[in-house]
């Protein structure tokens, strides 16, 4: 017998919770705010759809990330097909609001490829274990700590570029 949807208020309830942790996911790892609403929307639609077991909190939201990274996946596949999405993947979209420096480090975040920005905010934003990281970005376990390590020091060397690296006391 197949797991009941839940039912509105508790897909209400889920949706408040999680809502604004996919969201800020979606636009740092498309770096496009429309693309991000609408897979925001995909994302839920495709959790409301599945035929998943009961899950606890956590559990749920590892679960919507899954959804969320393998939608962007599949739209940059689909751009890729329309030799459009080098010019996208670039994200000079991003939007002018921010300044100083979180609009540096957005702007460095952005030169990282998608799924090193994943890797980077899945592990120093929501502070989520490698195990659960593999599981999510469907990589063995063992490789989120060197694709971590990788995508880190490309942002540290990014960053250094632009000359945003930590100043030393003396």
């Amino acid at each position: 017998m197949p797991p009941l949807a839940p039912n509105e208020a508790e897909f209400r309830d889920i949706y408040e919770r999680t809502a604004p942790r996919i969201a800020a996911y979606l636009r740092r790892v498309t770096g496009a705010a429309d693309w991000s609403e609408d897979l925001l929307q995909d994302t839920y639609v495709r959790y409301l759809n599945a035929d998943r077991p009961p899950m606890d909190e956590r559990q749920s939201l590892s679960y919507l990330y899954r959804i969320a990274t393998n939608l962007v996946y599949d739209r940059w596949r689909s751009m890729r097909r329309e030799t459009e999405w080098e010019q996208v993947a670039r994200v000079e979209e991003t939007p002018p609001e921010p300044v100083g420096l979180r609009r540096d480090v957005e702007q460095a975040l952005a030169r990282l490829s998608p799924r090193e920005r994943a890797l980077v905010w899945l592990a120093y934003v929501e502070g989520y274990p490698h195990k659960d990281i593999a599981r999510v970005l469907e990589v063995k376990d063992r490789s989120v700590r060197v694709l971590l390590f990788r995508a880190r020091r490309k942002l540290a060397k990014i960053l250094e570029e632009s000359g945003l690296t930590p100043e030393v006391q003396e």
